[in-house]
């Protein structure tokens, strides 16, 4: 009989994923999951899970041109110790597509300037777990009400689209003095990563830069960033950017359920 229960199996199922447990540990995880539907069901989806990430976090990337251009600017005119700078240098460098996430965001995050588009991209290629799993868009209404100063829908990519979702957090957007508070969700789209903020955008048209498209009678744009496109749309004050690798046509195609 096993002697965890389903908290202690929530709580500890990604070492129990990775191999970390030995002998009696791991097969009172073993009893627990052949007994448990919920539990199996929860594995399931965090297997799923890390085979869907893999290859996406093992590509290594470099930044936009765009970001690497602003960077340089800042660079050149910025009146930092010699450290600094040297840090600033090297978050140039291809670097593994994790590292160079997380580089970006440390750095650009004091930094003005930075565009919506450059903090949805740096959003969706960190490796941050998600706060919630879920897999209904309604489940995550759930968890997200009351934490933002909006009200708060999970965007609803329709039955037959190829999206699962995996969960949500909470995260901002904008830096220093303009943070705002915004939602993050993560899905999967077959063996490709899907990000999607959700913030109130204060007025500002989303649809200024870009491509312009028009998708189920609603005006979209998409962004080009590197190896990445960014979908930026907004319904009254709320504003959503759609982050993936995914080619444009199936960006767009994916939208046309959710708009």
């Amino acid at each position: 009989m096993s002697r965890i229960d389903c908290q202690d199996f929530h709580q500890f199922v990604d070492p129990y994923l990775d191999g970390e447990f030995e002998g009696a540990e791991r097969a009172d995880f073993d009893a627990h999951l052949a007994v448990c539907g919920d539990c199996r069901r929860h594995y399931e989806q965090r297997v799923w899970f890390q085979q869907a990430l893999r290859p996406a976090l093992r590509r290594p990337v470099t930044m936009p041109a765009e970001v690497h251009a602003r960077l340089m600017a800042r660079l050149a005119t910025a009146q930092r110790p010699a450290r600094a700078r040297r840090a600033l240098k090297r978050a140039l460098l291809p670097l593994p597509a994790i590292a160079a996430a997380v580089t970006l965001f440390i750095m650009s995050t004091p930094l003005q300037g930075f565009t919506l588009v450059d903090e949805a991209v740096s959003q969706h290629c960190q490796a941050v777990p998600v706060e919630v799993p879920a897999e209904e868009a309604n489940e995550l209404d759930d968890w997200f009400q009351g934490k933002l100063p909006f009200e708060f829908h999970a965007p609803r990519f329709g039955d037959e689209a190829p999206v699962t979702l995996l969960g949500g957090r909470l995260s901002q957007v904008g830096s220093e003095g303009g943070a705002r508070r915004a939602a993050y969700l993560l899905y999967g789209v077959g063996q490709h990563k899907m990000t999607v903020l959700i913030f109130n955008r204060r007025g500002q048209d989303l649809h200024e830069l870009g491509r312009r498209y028009t998708v189920s009678g609603r005006d979209l744009s998409i962004h080009d960033a590197g190896a990445y496109r960014v979908a930026l749309y907004q319904r009254g004050p709320i504003g959503y950017a759609v982050t993936s690798d995914l080619p444009v046509q199936d960006l767009l195609s994916l939208m046309d359920g959710a708009l």
